[in-house]
């Protein structure tokens, strides 16, 4: 009789036992995304400029990512960019989370996964994904989508068309973050974050469309 009810104690016990953990594991990780976010965020006042690239390795591993960690992981990126309008319409945790999990990806022309993804794809991907917000494929085809706004009137989740080939036309496009900083996949950089004012994208920059209501 007592074997019969070994595994029943055992069960409860490692139960028990993984609930403990677990909990342990948010609470420190919620001391910990505010801590790193208020570290960066006195970095960045003092140190970061905005004509740099945010490089992908201030970021932990894709294969890290989960719905546990991205408080931890958008509050690093927060230390980036100093402030996202929380009151916007946009669901910009989901947007930040596909953001996070495609960080590194390679820029792959034509490609459309995690192995490698094109400009286009991946703000069509992030998107749709994260705000249910159907794109066409190309950046050029894209730029016909929404109302055009202004820089100064730029807010989360806008798109940026540049034209980085000098064909005279839209070759390019990104995600608006906020604070001067935008979220792409380049050609020589993979998905990466960076600022509009770097000259690449300074000098190349055509217009900006609104295709989410705010």
């Amino acid at each position: 009789m007592l074997i019969g009810r070994q595994p029943r104690t055992t069960s409860f016990s490692l139960k028990f036992i993984a609930v403990s953990v677990l909990a342990v594991f948010f609470v420190s990780s919620y001391a910990l995304s505010q801590e790193v976010k208020d570290n960066l965020s006195n970095k960045v006042a003092n140190s970061h400029k905005k004509n740099e690239q945010v490089a992908s390795t201030n970021f932990k591993s894709k294969t890290e990512i989960n719905k546990g960690n991205l408080e931890s992981l958008s509050s690093s990126l927060a230390g980036y960019i100093e402030s996202v309008n929380n009151s916007s319409a946009i669901n910009s945790d989901e947007v930040m989370y596909k953001v996070i999990e495609y960080l590194n990806t390679p820029y792959l022309w034509g490609g459309t996964s995690k192995r490698g993804i094109d400009c286009s794809a991946f703000v069509q991907t992030v998107m749709y994904q994260a705000l249910g917000v159907a794109l066409p494929r190309t950046s050029l085809e894209q730029s016909g989508v929404g109302a055009e706004v202004e820089v100064k009137d730029l807010k989360f989740g806008d798109l940026l068309f540049f034209d980085t080939m000098k064909k005279g036309r839209v070759t390019h496009v990104g995600i608006y973050l906020s604070d001067g900083y935008f979220v792409h996949s380049g050609s020589s950089t993979g998905v990466i974050v960076t600022s509009l004012e770097k000259e690449t994208y300074a000098k190349s920059f055509l217009k900006a469309k609104r295709v989410v209501e705010q």
